[in-house]
């Protein structure tokens, strides 16, 4: 009787211990099954079945031979070393916990944006995509999933459903594929090992509660909610050179475009008017001379160097790695300022964030030494909102009650600091008072930055004296505190949790890594690099045909074939047309999709609409005369669908203008081509 109890509790016991030694070829392979049958039931096996085969039973075998004592270990050794070298090159310093709250904001800021994309792709479908779930439910759950990582709940289960599936199949289903979901997807990789998700997140308050969620959530999760300093390093390394890697093969296209090694698609990027918001502004500036239109064809080859020597320059360290870090943001505030490539550039800027960001406002806590008037309501309200928002602990709080002592080591007469707020800077010991207590302690703390310069421009505009109004009547109007309040202090680590320095083995950065960095080696052969692509030696052809299948199967850790600022791209400049309302008595509106002079205008904040829609005409008509109407009526119709009354009928509007002359932008001179009207029709 006792050996029939003991026997199930025995085989549970097994089964369990079994789980655990398989857990990530288990988990892989239940993931691996969901996405070839949500690819199947999609319709999207054509796309995505070949990615699929050449990501998932390669990461299957290394999480089977990972598993391995003996492999674990030496895996765990070597990459331990790989990353302190790392950290000895300086090519990314990591400190889990000081970085905690930069991944958390991080986080937060890659949710909203994923929030207001959804939001405008669902505000633009039109009454027919109603009627397809595969359409609405694939936009509905791309708002979900941004809510739900921006909330930090299930954060883990949401990247990973972006990353397979959102970015996958929903992109094909939605006709949304852009390059700013590639970076996106590298940007999650990072966040999910950086356990974004574990700090300033719902995930935190439900596993600390212990509530029934809490072995779900923590699952995926380190068990001090931060990865090991090795770990992030790793973590880093093979995320930067998923962006490498893509950038390399955006350099062999440019080697084979002539108008990249000419210069001219630098004039002519800036002057397109379907790619820059200023095109009329920049045709403007080339027509003045030549200086500008030869400083537009040199800032493009600048680009060349930076996609090559990218990841080379940041292992190397110092002013290399400078030279990578500066070039890049200045590239990302083109691309956003000036660009307009939809999210490309939000997701770069947090990415860089993510790889390089670690000392302002994030080294150095308790820095700031406030003292403060407990007593007061004013002051401890004040005190109690800097802790709250005082993300990376910069504050280092001293209330006057108890604190006497070390007001006179720093030189503050006590009666004095009950009439003001101190702060000091440990760095330098110097003590502010008053109105720059409030100037000093917005240059510490992140959230308080955008308040900075209006604290400058305010000590000259009254600030310091309606501080000293209402500093010498706080009592009076806003009472004393018989009891201080107690004021919030966010521990990141529980009481006993350390970090490892090392990588742990098991820890499954370990195989991602190894993977990771096997598809990206199958992805480099494969580069179509213009000495090679023109005559491959029979050896390389074999070796390219063999690795084809992992090459498509980088696609998931956003490594995919970029060709963007190509003669394609650049010529679609040339076409476009208006569709306009016409009312019953004859007033016309313009639809918000182009202006008659090719400018997008404010429907394209849905990607459904301009990757879906208005860049296949743009491309398509390339090279084509006439009129267009016939071939894209069902495109336009679309578009004009839910402006359609009754009574209105709609004008379609198609122009022309051909690219600028290429020999006189080589010869400095830029002359903009004669715009014409191809055809209007009524529908």
């Amino acid at each position: 009787m006792v050996e029939a109890v003991e026997k199930p509790g025995r085989e549970n016991y097994l089964l369990k211990e079994l789980f655990e030694k398989n857990k990530g070829a288990i988990v892989t392979s239940v993931i691996f099954v969901l996405a070839l049958s949500l690819i199947a039931l999609t319709g999207t096996w054509d796309w995505f079945s070949k990615r699929m085969f050449g990501f998932f039973p390669l990461l299957i075998v290394f999480f089977l031979v990972g598993r391995h004592s003996p492999v674990k270990v030496a895996t765990a050794v070597q990459l331990t070393r790989l990353a302190h070298w790392l950290t000895r090159r300086g090519a990314f310093v990591s400190n889990p916990e000081e970085e905690a709250p930069k991944f958390a904001l991080i986080r937060i800021l890659f949710g909203l944006f994923m929030i207001e994309r959804a939001f405008w792709i669902l505000a633009y479908l039109e009454p027919s995509d109603w009627g397809n779930p595969s359409i609405w439910l694939f936009a509905l759950l791309g708002l979900v999933a941004g809510a739900l990582v921006a909330m930090g709940l299930f954060t883990q289960y949401a990247l990973v459903y972006l990353i397979l599936v959102q970015w996958q199949a929903g992109d094909i289903l939605l006709r949304t594929s852009t390059l700013g979901n590639w970076i996106a997807a590298m940007l999650s990789l990072l966040l999910i090992f950086a356990n974004a998700g574990a700090n300033f997140s719902l995930d935190r308050i439900l596993m600390r509660r212990g509530t029934s969620a809490r072995k779900a959530i923590s699952a995926f999760y380190y068990e001090a909610g931060l990865p090991s300093e090795a770990g992030l390093q790793l973590a880093k390394l093979m995320t930067f050179a998923c962006y490498w890697c893509v950038c390399l093969y955006s350099l062999a296209m440019h080697l084979g475009e002539s108008a990249w090694m000419s210069g001219s698609a630098g004039p002519l990027l800036l002057t397109n008017n379907f790619m820059s918001r200023y095109s009329s502004e920049f045709a403007w500036l080339f027509s003045q001379g030549w200086i500008p239109v030869f400083l537009a064809r040199v800032s493009l080859w600048a680009m060349l160097p930076w996609y090559l020597l990218m990841l080379p320059f940041v292992l190397i360290g110092g002013w290399f790695r400078q030279y990578v870090i500066i070039w890049g943001l200045l590239f990302f505030g083109v691309s956003l300022f000036v660009l307009q490539l939809q999210w490309l550039a939000q997701f770069e800027f947090l990415f860089f964030a993510g790889l390089f960001w670690s000392k302002r406002f994030i080294h150095g806590a308790k820095t700031l030494q406030v003292a403060y008037d407990d007593r007061c309501n004013l002051c401890d309200n004040t005190v109690t909102f800097v802790k709250a928002v005082d993300l990376f602990r910069r504050v280092d709080l001293k209330p006057l009650s108890k604190n006497t002592p070390w007001l006179l080591q720093m030189g503050i007469d006590p009666d004095d600091a009950q009439k003001d707020l101190y702060a000091v800077d440990s760095n330098s010991d110097k003590a502010v008072k008053g109105y720059e207590f409030y100037v000093l302690l917005s240059r510490h703390v992140l959230l308080l930055l955008p308040i900075h310069p209006l604290l400058l421009i305010g000590r000259y505009l009254g600030g310091p004296a309606v501080y000293r109004f209402v500093a010498d009547r706080r009592t009076r109007l806003f009472g004393v505190c018989q009891i201080p309040t107690a004021k919030p202090e966010y521990a990141i680590l529980r009481g006993g949790q350390v970090i490892n320095d090392n990588i742990v083995p098991g820890d499954p950065i370990s195989v991602v890594f190894v993977h990771t960095i096997v598809l990206l080696v199958c992805f480099f052969v494969a580069l179509p690099f213009p000495h090679l692509t023109e005559n491959p030696p029979l050896a390389l052809k074999k070796i390219q045909t063999l690795v084809s299948s992992p090459t498509s199967g980088a696609g998931i850790y956003g490594v995919n074939p970029i060709d963007v600022f190509n003669q394609t791209d650049l010529r679609m400049a040339e076409n476009w047309f208006t569709i306009t309302r016409k009312t019953k008595d004859g007033m016309e509106q313009i639809l918000p999709i182009f202006s008659e002079d090719g400018k997008r205008l404010y429907a394209h904040r849905s990607d459904r609409v301009y990757f879906g829609n208005t860049v296949a005409f743009r491309r398509g008509v390339i090279g084509k005369e006439g009129c267009q109407f016939d071939a894209y009526r069902p495109m336009v119709n679309y578009l004009s669908e839910d402006q359609r009354s009754k009574d209105d009928t709609f004008v379609y509007r198609q122009y022309a203008e051909p690219l600028p002359s290429l020999e006189l932008i080589l010869q400095g001179q830029f002359v903009a081509s004669e715009r014409r009207l191809v055809c209007e029709v009524s529908f």
